[in-house]
């Protein structure tokens, strides 16, 4: 799944909007992140975040040198790594990635947590603690529907206040969205 001329579109446009937020980016080294689900196969997940890294190379000279943090988001765990954005546009970070089998079985602990949105508030309560100097997150995500399956919006709503909302952009493998649309939701 690489990004179309049309995705590639929208992803600048994603990223414009958030760089351009009042007081969010001035200048400097620009500190980002990217948060994978790991439902992605190993191929798919590389191929996007390459491409994404490339797009963004192309898109502005901020991007030639920047400060990314790579965020593997799990059911079971939440792990983090500062690397090169050369590292991850090669696909050389992904060498040690294991994809996580989908929610989709017939597990009921699993239909519950998903119902419930639990792992979709731990990562945004993650990002809110772990990642707030970044300008720029991008989470990925195969999903979008558990994104938008949570029962507790208000929970959800804190997570995202008052600064993730306008920093996070939404890339799915169809759309991407901003932040915003979540929490307006």
């Amino acid at each position: 799944m690489s990004l179309t001329p049309v995705r590639n579109l929208q992803l600048h446009n994603q990223i414009e909007r958030v760089l351009h937020v009042q007081g969010n980016y001035r200048g400097g080294i620009l500190e980002m992140a990217i948060v994978v689900d790991r439902e992605f196969d190993k191929e798919t997940a590389r191929e996007l975040c390459g491409d994404i890294i490339t797009s963004c190379k192309r898109q502005s000279e901020v991007f030639r040198n920047v400060r990314l943090n790579m965020v593997l988001w799990g059911r079971q765990d939440i792990r983090a790594e500062t690397v090169a954005a050369a590292y991850v546009q090669m696909g050389t970070f992904f060498d040690t990635y294991e994809p996580e089998e989908s929610m989709n079985t017939g597990n009921g602990q699993i239909a519950e947590e998903q119902e419930n949105g639990r792992p979709v508030i731990e990562i945004m309560e993650y990002l809110k603690k772990f990642q707030a100097r970044s300008k720029l997150i991008l989470l990925l995500t195969p999903a979008r529907e558990k994104l938008y399956q949570i029962a507790d919006r208000d929970r959800l709503r804190q997570a995202l206040s008052p600064f993730l909302k306008q920093k996070l952009v939404l890339v799915y493998p169809e759309t991407m969205e901003a932040g915003i649309t979540l929490f307006l939701s």
